[in-house]
């Protein structure tokens, strides 16, 4: 047995990637040029869309500076990097990340709601896949297709309408120059045990991949980013600290000075008082905050089709891949 080989067995490159010295490639916006041997050279035609065209122009007109670039089996990775002044805003804006709904509130004040349909993405798609993932006995490969085309298709419109949340939010600080608080959920899943179903429901929450988006596109456009303890922000209130009790649907009461409001702007208010931003007056804040509502949707409808499972000894029955309304 050759040293360092355990169990005879050969090693296995599973993931083929190279990151290229700077000193051996030009970037050309279009293309990029690699040095193999002296003044010998071959050139790779870049591929992208308009969200890759934007960074392109902004990096030909010296904005955008060229990061490492990385080259794996199917794709060439191009990070773009930019000198920004993160200084401390003297507005802040708190961000509070929920299923169906991310709720902003500023210290100016302002209110945005931008209700978006990702946990519907989640639910529906994990239902198709636990239908297909019972075809597995009786066609496996077909369901090893199905299982790729629908795990992929539901992480793709995950990660889009984070996209779309993330630019609405980062927009409407960078209008206001609002710096953004967000909670620290680094370690939320390992605090998740109820019951398998809702288990299965929060684990499959986007909150983290939410918030990176959130931050990378604030950090891009000059906005400072941080992040509080979010121990007791659902639970005290933001005016007088005392304990808030449930109130009906989504209100939460404050049983020692009997201040009432949504649990998401609680929260909020909450984040922005552990990081020492003014918060508005009680009265002032009830009469005055301006409220704005955003709808984004994600998903589109899509055909119902269906396939034949079955035994060799017969019995085959459809099997929808794709539920009415989906």
């Amino acid at each position: 047995m050759s040293k360092g080989m355990v169990g005879g067995e050969k090693p296995i490159a599973r993931k083929l990637f190279m990151q290229l010295d700077p000193q051996l490639y030009r970037f050309y916006g279009s293309m990029v040029r690699i040095s193999v041997k002296p003044r010998n050279f071959i050139y790779l035609e870049l591929k992208y869309g308009e969200y890759q065209r934007k960074f392109i122009e902004a990096w030909s007109e010296g904005k955008l500076k060229i990061g490492e670039i990385t080259i794996n089996e199917t794709k060439i990775i191009v990070p773009f990097k930019k000198d920004v002044d993160l200084t401390d805003p003297n507005e802040w804006m708190a961000i509070d990340v929920n299923e169906s709904n991310v709720t902003a509130v500023s210290s100016n004040p302002h209110i945005l709601r931008v209700d978006n349909d990702l946990r519907t993405i989640h639910t529906t798609y994990s239902n198709i896949i636990r239908r297909i993932q019972k075809l597995k006995r009786h066609k496996p490969k077909a369901a090893q297709k199905l299982l790729k085309k629908y795990s992929g298709r539901r992480r793709h419109k995950a990660v889009d309408g984070c996209h779309k949340i993330a630019k609405r939010i980062v927009e409407f600080a960078k209008q206001r120059k609002m710096g953004i608080v967000m909670e620290n959920l680094k370690e939320i899943r390992k605090h998740i045990h109820y019951g398998r179903m809702l288990n299965r429901r929060l684990h499959s929450w986007n909150f983290r991949k939410l918030q990176f988006h959130i931050e990378y596109k604030a950090n891009l456009n000059g906005l400072l980013v941080v992040y509080v303890n979010p121990k007791h922000t659902s639970s005290l209130c933001p005016i007088c600290g005392g304990k808030l009790a449930s109130n009906g649907h989504r209100l939460l009461k404050c049983k020692m000075c009997g201040y009432e409001k949504d649990r998401d702007v609680v929260a909020c208010l909450n984040m922005l008082r552990m990081r020492g931003a003014p918060l508005p007056l009680k009265a002032n804040y009830e009469a005055s905050a301006e409220l704005e509502r955003i709808v984004i949707k994600s998903y589109y409808p899509t055909t119902v089709k269906h396939i034949l499972i079955g035994s060799r000894a017969g019995g085959a029955q459809p099997f929808y891949d794709t539920p009415t309304g989906i």
